[in-house]
């Protein structure tokens, strides 16, 4: 089951029944490009033929030359991170040639390196620079790198990966499928998903229920087999009879009637199936185990463990080594492990073989036939054998100079408290996976603190090292298991130890900050400022800097005036230079917030004289400092600026592995690309501030990337989407009335609006009618809420509130003295009301000032939306030669940001006018802006020439193994790029050209009206 060559069905039993789900596995096969069909979920109890319909799958696939991959999880080995990856691909990678991965890139190949110890890293990789530590948000770049990988080896009819018992698997394990399942491989891959149901982490839930609600993934759910099935499994040398009486004992599950199959006549139910007989079986023993028989029918555990009882004893001893070695095992660490000699373990395993218990997976390696049988061994060994196996294991292990985590989970079962050389064991196996799978470095820390020795509430060296497993908790996302730990840290802390007081202290009002708890996170803050022995001291700086950041998110300037005023005065007298530039980037952006833009711009100018002068080693011990100012120079209408502070914010956090700012410096300067009209650059980077709140797990972080998914995918006209995502903001971001519910409820307005749907615009609307002065919004953001206001009240036939909207804006840009662009926000609110008021004249003349205050402040995409406005004002005032040039500047500029809803707009109110537009589309679809045959994919080539012929979507879909759904989407797009307005236009349109989309068949005598049909039905 390990690898391409094993396991691929061919030699397992015949398989009985499943019709319904092998025709759902041989579609993914047929048709490897259906993005709904690549990913299939198969759940089922234990026994219940799992596995064997994913080998009968890859058997089939391996025959039609697919690669084939298999991995499965164990339960013992359960915090081995990336194990079922690593199971899956990890022998594949390390036989590839490194000239074939160098194509890959050197960023990537070295994350792969990072899971992959034995791939072959091409000469330029090693050469290319030093590992990079990856911790907590950033994870998601080694995501990429894996699915890079998959698509990688996806060569020829594609890839086929199955995932098998997932239900054991790790939590880097979970959060990589989450991503490829997210972001699907732009190349045929299926992956096959098999787990128990009843046993299924709450993480794989989560990622699996989200796949689902999305429609990402099908479902096999196996059931129990007939008694005419268990009959066709038993064959037909058993009578009806004994097949009714297993069928009854074993309920149906396959794995169970092949053991119940070699039970003794006496331990199954009578013929009539209405009691048991006289003889029971022995009682199975049922411990507290690592591995355990929990659920199996006792019946069944009962022959499990009389097949292992009548073994020979030293082959016996070999099945209890096996089971403890892992899963699959060597045959040389099964020796170590039952103490005996090669020789003697390889006879035993041959016997082990022969019985069909244990069965080859691979050159020099075994595995048993299913879990069960392994928890059944496990559970036939001696507790105490077992405690001496595990350290056998470890010593064995360090013999051969294996990681230490490999070492850590033997070390685990077998250690005692007080054994230091084990504990130094489980922390290096955390510092070794901190940075890929900081559950896991935490799993293990736990361990090790189990075996410290109690010293009493001064034990320095157990609270440092439950501060660290703190850490790696929130890094995980376990956000409020590590406010727990933190606060149990605090307890026992004397405030004596200010120092590591004030680390745990910012560390936890991080915790609370990312709950969206502020306030929370403030009280805990102030307490411990009030608590300190000396409030001069430079640790008071932290929590002063602190309590200004908590502040500002409360909304509290006056405040985070004080705090960041007072840090800085102190941070001054004690020459901490990071402090100071954090003290006053905070200092800026609250002077933002109070409306002070004279006093802000001297903040900012000293604020980023002191960042600028800091070294990357200063800098990287408070990044909020870069976060801050670059949130300050944003408002200040400082783009560039703000943007190289971001990114060299963003530098830093990922080099020194502070992923906790991770979110908010991508959005911080996705804000900046998307004020400066690069919406592209934008959307990538709030798709990355979404994957890294997704790794912290941060309710609050995650609302706050989607809101801002959302805005981009309203502005380039993917409503659909941005309604998708606006919804799913707003249930992260609660009920709550604070600026993040405000955000996310606006953003999900103007997409409403954006896809004409008035009554949904409406309803999120009416929640502001009660704060309409938005206090709790930024000042120099204001304007830009107002305006929209402005705008979707106008949509709605509000003309009364609207002129309310436009004067809130006027009155918010008045203390905006030197910010041209936010001034323009309500010169441009004015214009609309104005043009709707109807004095068109008037309206135009505002608009092109609001268009060359956006042009002054370079705000491209906001200059297009006032050059629309200015144009149909003057197009109403009866200027055509000037409306016309007006609007081809605004369509222009569209293009050129990427706004394609809005260029839509602008093309319509064009064509109103009488110029002759083309209909092609722009963006990554159609980069030259081509219309016609030509500008088709090759994709919406096969749709075109398929459409031709009167098919309709869901036979064309049938047809490209695509989706309906799919179908419907590319012919948009084909529409579009012809120039018509229907299906009939496109059969109309590739009549006349010949062939020019290829090899266009001729189109059949009643296509046209075909496709006429389709349109008024469809």
């Amino acid at each position: 089951m390990w690898g391409c060559d094993v396991a691929l069905g061919d030699g397992a039993p015949r398989l009985v029944g499943r019709e319904r789900e092998r025709e759902l596995l041989k579609h993914v096969l047929d048709c490897p490009r259906d993005p709904v069909a690549r990913v299939i979920e198969v759940v089922g109890e234990p026994g219940i033929g799992k596995s064997r319909l994913l080998g009968e799958t890859r058997g089939a696939a391996h025959r039609q030359d697919w690669v084939v991959l298999a991995g499965h999880a164990t339960e013992l080995e359960r915090h081995n991170s990336f194990g079922v990856f690593l199971d899956a691909l990890g022998d594949h990678v390390a036989s590839l040639d490194p000239a074939d991965l160098a194509g890959l890139g050197t960023e990537l190949v070295r994350e792969l390196a990072m899971v992959f110890p034995r791939i072959p890293v091409p000469t330029a990789c090693v050469e290319g620079g030093h590992e990079r530590l990856v911790l907590g948000g950033e994870r998601y770049r080694l995501h990429l790198a894996i699915r890079a990988l998959l698509e990688h080896l996806a060569s020829g009819p594609g890839l086929v990966l199955t995932l098998d018992d997932l239900h054991w698997g790790d939590d880097a394990s979970f959060e990589l499928l989450g991503y490829l399942l997210r972001h699907p491989p732009c190349a045929p891959v299926a992956l096959l998903l098999a787990y128990r149901p009843r046993q299924r982490p709450a993480r794989l839930a989560a990622v699996l229920t989200q796949a689902t609600r999305e429609g990402a993934m099908r479902r096999i759910e196996l059931g129990p087999f007939s008694r005419d099935e268990v009959a066709d499994f038993l064959g037909p040398d058993v009578d009806e009879a004994r097949c009714r009486v297993l069928h009854q004992a074993s309920g149906g599950n396959p794995f169970y009637l092949e053991a119940l199959a070699h039970a003794p006549e006496e331990w199954l139910p009578s013929a009539a199936g209405t009691k048991q007989r006289s003889s029971a079986p022995p009682a199975a023993r049922s411990r507290n185990s690592v591995l355990s028989l929990d659920g199996v029918p006792p019946v069944v555990s009962a022959t499990l463990q009389a097949e292992l009882a009548i073994l020979p004893e030293r082959v016996r001893l070999i099945a209890h080594a096996s089971a403890v070695a892992g899963d699959p095992f060597q045959p040389d660490l099964v020796a170590a492990v039952a103490g005996l000699s090669r020789q003697e373990a390889d006879s035993a395993l041959d016997e082990l073989v022969a019985r069909d218990l244990v069965q080859s997976a691979g050159p020099g390696r075994f595995s048993y036939r299913h879990p069960i049988v392994r928890a059944a061994a496990y559970e036939d060994a001696g507790a105490g054998w077992l405690v001496q196996a595990h350290a056998r294991a470890w010593n064995a292990l360090e013999e051969r100079a294996a990681s230490m985590v490999r070492r850590a989970p033997h070390v685990e079962h077998a250690a005692l408290p007080g054994n230091d050389k084990a504990i130094a064991v489980l922390v290096a196996a955390a510092e070794a996976v901190a940075g890929r799978a900081p559950a896991d470095a935490a799993h293990w820390l736990s361990v090790a603190l189990r075996l410290l020795p109690d010293e009493g509430e001064g034990d320095i060296r157990r609270l440092e090292l439950t501060m660290e497993m703190a850490r790696f908790l929130g890094i995980s996302g376990q956000l409020w298991e590590a406010r727990d730990v933190l606060h149990e840290v605090l307890r026992l802390l004397p405030r004596t130890a200010a120092d590591r007081r004030v680390r745990a202290v910012s560390f936890c009002a991080r915790l609370e900050q990312f709950l969206g708890r502020h306030a929370e996170a403030g009280a805990l803050l102030l307490a411990e400022l009030r608590g300190l022995p000396r409030l001069e001291d430079g640790a008071a700086t932290t929590l002063q800097l602190g309590l200004a950041e908590q502040s500002i998110y409360r909304g509290d300037v006056a405040d985070a005036r004080t705090w960041a005023n007072t840090a800085y005065k102190l941070a001054d007298r004690h020459e901490d230079r990071p402090a100071q530039a954090t003290a006053a980037s905070f200092l800026a952006y609250a002077d933002c917030l109070a409306e002070d833009v004279a006093v802000a711009f001297e903040h900012c100018d000293h604020a980023a004289l002191l960042v600028d002068g800091l070294t990357d080693g200063e800098l990287s011990q408070r990044l909020d400092s870069v976060e801050f100012l670059g949130y300050a120079e944003h408002d200040l209408e400082r783009y560039d600026a703000a943007g190289r502070h971001f990114e060299r914010g963003l530098a830093l956090a990922r080099a020194s592995g502070q992923n906790s700012l991770l979110t908010k410096l991508l959005v911080g300067r996705g804000r900046v690309l998307l004020w400066q009209g690069l919406l592209a650059q934008a959307k990538d980077c709030f798709v990355e501030a979404e994957e890294a709140a997704l790794l912290v797990r941060s309710p609050w972080l995650h609302a706050f990337a989607l809101a801002m998914r959302c805005q981009v995918a309203a502005l380039t006209g993917e409503v659909e989407e941005a309604l998708r995502l606006g919804e799913e903001a707003r249930r992260f971001a609660g009920s709550s009335d604070d600026w993040l519910a405000m955000l996310t409820a606006t953003f999900l307005a103007q997409a409403h609006l954006m896809a004409d749907d008035l009554d949904g615009c409406s309803s999120i609307l009416d929640i502001f009618g009660s704060s309409p002065e938005l206090l709790m919004i930024d000042p120099a953001r204001r304007p830009a809420w107002f305006e929209f206001f402005t705008t979707a009240a106008l949509a709605l036939g509000c003309e009364a509130e609207s002129e309310q909207w436009a004067a809130r804006a006027e009155a918010a840009a008045v203390s905006l003295v030197g910010l041209p662009g936010r001034k323009a926000f309500a010169l441009l609110a004015r214009a609309r009301v104005l043009h709707a008021s109807g004095d068109p004249a008037r309206a135009s003349a505002t608009a092109r000032t609001a268009a060359a205050g956006f042009t002054k402040s370079g705000n491209p995409l906001d200059a297009a939306r006032a050059w629309l406005v200015a144009g149909t004002a003057t197009a109403a005032a009866g200027e055509r030669p000037r409306a016309l040039d007006e609007l081809e500047q605004a369509r222009a500029l569209f293009a050129r940001c990427g706004a394609n809803g809005l260029q839509q707009r602008a093309s319509r109110e064009l064509r109103r006018l009488g110029r002759r537009v083309p209909r092609g589309v722009t963006g990554q679809r159609n980069p030259r802006d081509a219309v016609g045959p030509a500008a088709l994919t090759s994709r919406e080539k096969e749709v075109a020439e398929l459409l031709v012929t009167g098919m309709t979507s869901r036979q064309i879909a049938a047809k490209l193994c695509l989706s309906p759904r799919t179908v419907d989407h590319h012919v948009e797009h084909i529409i579009a790029k012809l120039g018509v307005t229907s299906r009939a236009g496109v059969v109309g349109a590739l009549a006349m050209v010949n062939g020019d989309v290829g090899s266009v068949p001729d189109v059949f005598p009643g296509a046209r009206r075909h496709a006429e049909h389709i349109d008024r039905h469809d």
